[in-house]
């Protein structure tokens, strides 16, 4: 099922602001979960949800995704599903770098409908390696949901988004495979002058990152 919006709960700014964020994002569930208490204007925009929700979850480290599958499953009808994991390696801060991210997951994937579930939704890359995941082991997945997010909330491109992107770079599929491309990572790369410049762009900022 192509899913061509996130559904944003609240705001960035709101969740970095909250007392226990930094608590929270440094793995303390309990801090966590009074964070997604806190922020949510109102639970019962989740009273009609079912199936499964499937937080973003890593083995260690932020527990926000997490709080929020919980809190959802709670104030609906959702199962929560807290045995699909991501395999923690670093994804970078700008665009450039996500773009080479390639999130995995592992775990046992039921054959349902599920509803995925991430604290932040900036290239999208990791929900929707999540949903290739969950899709590809016989699930269904119907939503995406997140607290906050950068400007765009658009998530799975049409066929004329990536018809223009291939217009434009005809190679592009030697570079990356184009069905796990967000919306976001697209409208980055048709910014671009050539992909000769976004491997200038990635290869500058390993360089900082190996020299920081």
């Amino acid at each position: 099922m192509k899913l061509t919006h996130i559904k944003r709960i609240s705001t960035t700014t709101r969740m970095k602001y909250h007392r226990n964020y930094c608590e929270a994002k440094n793995g303390n569930l309990i801090a966590a979960q009074k964070l997604v208490s806190d922020i949510i204007p109102d639970p019962i925009i989740f009273k009609n949800l079912t199936g499964y929700v499937c937080p973003v979850l890593k083995p260690k480290g932020n527990r926000i995704p997490l709080a929020l599958a919980q809190y959802m499953a709670f104030h609906s009808k959702l199962i929560l599903e807290d045995a699909i994991y991501l395999q923690q390696t670093p994804h970078g801060s700008t665009m450039c770098e996500r773009l080479y991210y390639n999130p995995s997951y592992s775990g046992k994937v039921k054959h349902e409908n599920y509803i995925i579930v991430d604290d932040v939704y900036t290239s999208g890359k990791t929900l929707k390696s999540l949903k290739k995941y969950i899709e590809s082991s016989g699930g269904n997945v119907i939503a995406a949901w997140c607290i906050g997010s950068s400007r765009s909330l658009e998530f799975e491109p049409d066929r004329f988004l990536i018809k223009l992107l291939i217009s434009k770079f005809p190679d592009i599929s030697s570079y990356f495979e184009i069905e796990t491309l967000t919306i976001p990572q697209i409208h980055y790369l048709l910014r671009l002058s050539s992909l000769n410049r976004l491997w200038e762009i990635h290869s500058d900022n390993q360089l900082n990152l190996l020299f920081a």
